[in-house]
């Protein structure tokens, strides 16, 4: 339930950002610039949509790759703009009346310290085994809830956001380690940290294949990666087709489980689980509100009955940094000894895999 209630949230802040912000006509449009796939370079694509009501930027489709799956935005963004979610008013406005009204925050908005820990306590606990020399970095992490609850567990935590009050507050306030600044910027040793955390990020970095190139320099080998996304596999996508709230300005990238897989592989890492949201309040509402009550009944009903996990909200993948011939040959052995021959399989998969996309690149 606590996992659950926490992608909600999650989702629910995902989907609030654009209608949050500033009226885009009253200030100059940014530039923007026709990208090709940020997976495997390819440049060929077919338009899924053509016209999106909520994406502010001129011409703006959303394409998909021909050559491996990937869905993005082109033309898009040339740089990330300085919307309503990087200022101050976001934060006063929204952010914080949401987590106080979820109690996490006081009506001060001071940190409620164990209520705060309970809702992170499904992911914090699957992190101990991780832990070797007790760092963990969460990018994008705003004002840095999840790191208080790390913190409390004892983690040493850091914290990166591009949003100024966001991540000042994170410090004044929250009393976390929250940087303003991109991972590329900070130039942390190799090998730093035990985890790294990006929920709800991946789908608005302009170039992620060069952050998780740079994750994969600073995780140390054997440590945890986890990434939460909005899922393109998402069943109210199917239903809500263009009118998706997902479908926003700074959300370039849409993944499935299998391109998501592909992204991490092709930097190094290697998948080890999903976890799949079913289909949060605020998407039931949405196709109630914009289709209708039988609509959001058959959608619920359908993923019951096929089990289609894979369907929902979100997916949330756990990967590791697996890269030395000592680390591979250790896992293996365990897994032989284990008699763990399926999982033995895919580790062999996965590596032959990201040899063949290194090479490639």
């Amino acid at each position: 339930m606590l996992m659950e209630n926490r992608q909600k949230s999650q989702q629910k802040l995902i989907q609030n950002k654009l209608m949050n912000q500033k009226d885009s006509s009253s200030i100059p449009m940014p530039k923007t610039e026709n990208v090709h796939c940020n997976l495997c370079g390819g440049r060929s694509i077919t338009t899924i949509y053509d016209q999106v009501t909520r994406i502010d930027t001129p011409d703006t489709k959303v394409v998909q790759c021909t050559r491996c799956g990937l869905v993005y935005l082109s033309p898009r963004l040339k740089e990330l703009a300085d919307n309503f979610t990087m200022n101050e008013a976001y934060l006063r406005q929204f952010y914080l009346p949401m987590y106080q009204q979820m109690g996490l925050l006081s009506v001060e908005g001071k940190l409620i310290t164990e209520i705060n820990t309970n809702f992170h306590r499904y992911y914090l606990d699957g992190l101990a085994p991780y832990r070797s020399n007790n760092r963990m970095l969460d990018i994008g992490c705003a004002i840095g809830l999840f790191l208080a609850a790390a913190k409390v567990n004892g983690w040493d935590v850091y914290g990166l956001d591009p949003s100024a009050p966001l991540s000042a507050y994170g410090r004044e306030t929250i009393g976390v380690n929250v940087l303003h600044a991109e991972l590329q910027e900070l130039e942390f040793p190799n090998d730093y940290f035990d985890v790294v955390t990006l929920w709800n990020v991946v789908e608005h970095l302009l170039d992620p294949t060069a952050v998780l190139s740079e994750v994969h320099r600073v995780l140390r080998p054997g440590g945890r990666l986890i990434i939460q996304v909005p899922n393109w596999s998402d069943i109210a996508r199917d239903i809500l087709g263009p009118t998706w709230d997902m479908f926003v300005t700074d959300h370039f990238y849409y993944f499935t489980p299998t391109t998501l897989s592909k992204l991490v592989v092709k930097n190094g890492f290697t998948v080890e689980k999903f976890d799949a949201a079913e289909l949060v309040a605020s998407e039931i509402e949405e196709i109630t509100s914009k289709v209708s009550a039988q609509a959001a009944a058959d959608a619920l009903q359908t993923l019951k009955r096929s089990g289609a996990t894979d369907r929902g909200s979100t997916i949330t993948l756990y990967a590791n940094k697996l890269t030395t011939t000592n680390d591979r040959l250790g896992k293996a052995w365990q897994l032989i000894h284990a008699g763990n021959l399926q999982q033995l399989t895919k580790e062999v998969r996965d590596y032959i895999k990201w040899k063949l996309s290194t090479t490639r690149s």
